[in-house]
């Protein structure tokens, strides 16, 4: 079934649910690829049908009975909703929405694990990780930054934040921080990645040999030595799990680190930067470019 079909679907069974206070409801920043992969998994986790809005073209008009959205992508995270609605949103990394108003509960489902998990899969790829750097550019990962240093002195691994303030900045940047500089990761910071800063990072790192660590499997597919993420199916299924913990009048924390995560590695990448996958390593991955 195409996903506008299943938009149809999901309406004509939304029509005949019955309507009561504190109803949940989806928004979607656009139709189709990963909202529609998110969309799904979380349908099937929370288990009862929701409305499901498409915001591509304008702000939606919520039935007045709305207690709690779930926006999916930065656009629909970014939409101002009635007071005392509560708002879950996820597959917006660079989405950090404040709470502004009274009443509704804000929670969004990070983009990436807890940094440890991150750190304790890059040290069995590269076990004799000392120094790391870890680029952002997007001001809402300043607040990160101070426990990505305390989480990587727990874990025996000294790492440098290093923000990106202006693209053509980069290459010098890079070629500063050369010398000490053992590996360096990307989080999923949509201004940081671009085509273009892509194209340097992953040239930086093949030519001299550094890996480069990211957060989502396209970047691994597209030259990181491997990435430690959150698939789209994980968020959506974690979205559904806080709307549930709402919907029972429990807590949910300000921000979900899913704890299930996605390991992707690139063999030639790994190869132009002297990594060696252990067997281990290999049967545990989720997806294997060569």
């Amino acid at each position: 079934m195409s996903f506008r079909g299943l938009l149809a679907a999901l309406a004509l069974l939304c029509c005949g649910w019955p309507a009561s206070a504190g109803e949940v409801v989806a928004v979607l920043s656009s139709a189709g690829g990963a909202y529609a992969e998110t969309l799904s998994a979380f349908q099937a986790e929370y288990g009862l049908p929701v409305p499901v809005f498409d915001a591509s073209d304008k702000a939606p008009r919520l039935p007045a009975d709305t207690g709690t959205v779930v926006a999916f992508g930065g656009k629909a995270a970014a939409l101002k909703y009635p007071p005392g609605v509560s708002l879950v949103y996820t597959i917006a990394p660079g989405a950090f929405i404040r709470p502004q108003r009274k009443g509704g509960r804000i929670v969004k489902i990070a983009m990436l694990p807890e940094f440890r998990l991150v750190l304790s899969r890059l040290k069995a790829i590269q076990p004799g990780l000392e120094r790391l750097t870890a680029f952002w550019t997007s001001p809402g990962f300043a607040d990160y930054v101070e426990s990505f240093v305390e989480t990587g002195a727990a874990a025996g691994i000294r790492v440098t934040p290093v923000m990106v303030k202006r693209q053509e900045d980069l290459p010098a940047m890079l070629r500063g921080g050369l010398k000490d500089m053992q590996a360096f990761w990307l989080p999923p910071d949509p201004l940081l990645i671009s085509p273009e800063t892509l194209l340097i990072f992953r040239e930086f790192s093949w030519n001299n040999g550094i890996p480069m660590y990211a957060s989502t499997k396209g970047l691994a597919r597209e030259g990181a030595t491997a990435s430690v993420g959150i698939s789209f199916a994980e968020s959506g299924a974690a979205a559904a799990r806080a709307v549930k913990a709402l919907d029972s009048g429990g807590a949910a924390p300000a921000v979900i680190f899913p704890t299930r995560t996605e390991l992707t590695l690139n063999a030639t990448a790994a190869k132009k930067c002297g990594v060696t996958y252990t067997e281990e390593l290999l049967r545990e991955a989720d997806h294997l470019f060569q």
